[in-house]
């Protein structure tokens, strides 16, 4: 069952509740507990709805998590050009040897999945940028 259906359960719940409040006491105890079950049996109901609201609210924040780390894993780093599927991590990085005066560094990159690796320049003040 889904909230929606606990949250009907609940109103119905009251209006029983509501209609016990309105028996007249020339009513016989058989309509009271005719009414009574009838609410134990309607609470019951609303109980099993919201576990099992509370379960598939479970279950979306899981996938929920599951995605987010999936979705940060893919973005984090370049897509492989060899296999496509892992991303390539620094594994090293050093001064490069002519323009190191500028920031300019040489880093080895390797893929998580494939194991390829190469050497991208790492240019944070764009001095190796053609114009």
């Amino acid at each position: 069952m889904d909230i929606a259906t606990g949250l009907s359960l609940l109103a119905q719940a009251t209006g029983i509740v509501k209609d016990l409040r309105e028996i007249d006491k020339s009513f016989d105890a058989a309509a009271i507990k005719a009414q009574m079950a009838d609410l134990y049996s309607t609470l019951a109901d609303v109980k099993i709805a919201l576990s099992d609201a509370r379960e598939t609210v479970h279950d979306r924040d899981q996938k929920i998590k599951a995605l987010e780390d999936r979705i940060a894993a893919l973005t984090s780093g370049e897509a492989c050009p060899i296999c496509t599927t892992g991303r390539l991590k620094v594994t090293a990085s050093k001064p490069h040897p002519v323009f190191e005066f500028a920031g300019v560094l040489e880093r080895t990159l390797k893929c998580d999945s494939c194991g390829h690796s190469e050497n991208h320049l790492h240019d944070p003040n764009g001095v190796t940028k053609r114009r």
